[in-house]
């Protein structure tokens, strides 16, 4: 039972930190967290210990759990990997992608459209699921895995570019796009929009990192 609390609390705290309800360097406090979710101490620590391993949470000598950011470095990293592997998977990706894929991509699309328009609590997990499904189609599992891992650890630069006014029309612009691209098999162009798409909001977070900097 224990477990299965666990899992469930763990999914509770990354949504809150994924749609930004928890802030960046944000102090997880545990006592706090038995009152809000009324389950033991074990069951949090069991949580935020799968927390940590997922990159959402950091341990800090004298400051406990507190929400993990990242540095510059970590950014341009993580993006160089992320462009990279997505380019490798989106060859695999219209090898193996059907027809019934598509219209299930389709669907979801709909549904991710309608979640940014109305900037509900889920826009973001509806559009992690988009990207997602996109690249379970390359049927390399420890691929896709890998890619969002690195989409989950990049939660903070993705919520931010959120926030830019034209940015959710524009996405939804570039989902429609990298669909088309699918479906018509275009190599090139299904990866200029990857690159596109990861650019921008890597781009948009390091203005904003410039810009407090200077303050």
């Amino acid at each position: 039972m224990s477990s299965v609390n666990s899992i469930r609390i763990t999914k509770e705290i990354e949504e809150a930190i994924l749609s930004g309800r928890l802030k960046p360097r944000e102090r997880l406090v545990e006592m706090d967290l038995i009152s809000q979710h009324g389950v033991s101490r074990t069951v949090i620590r069991e949580a935020l210990k799968r927390l940590e391993a997922k990159g959402l949470v950091r341990s800090t000598p004298y400051r406990g759990v507190v929400v993990a950011d990242l540095t510059v470095e970590e950014i341009e990293e993580i993006y160089f990997l992320r462009a990279e592997l997505e380019k490798i998977a989106a060859r695999q990706v219209l090898e193996h992608i059907t027809q019934g894929d598509i219209r299930d991509l389709k669907k979801l699309s709909k549904e991710v459209e309608k979640h940014l328009r109305e900037k509900t609590h889920r826009m973001i997990e509806i559009d992690s699921e988009f990207h997602r499904m996109i690249f379970k189609a390359c049927h390399n599992r420890y691929l896709s895995e890998i890619i969002d891992y690195l989409r989950t650890r990049a939660h903070i630069v993705r919520f931010s570019a959120w926030s830019l006014p034209q940015r959710v029309e524009e996405s939804i612009v570039e989902h429609r796009e990298m669909i088309k691209a699918i479906e018509e098999r275009n190599l090139s162009q299904f990866e200029k929009l990857i690159v596109k798409h990861l650019t921008f909001a890597k781009n948009s977070y390091m203005s904003q990192l410039k810009g407090i900097a200077m303050k």
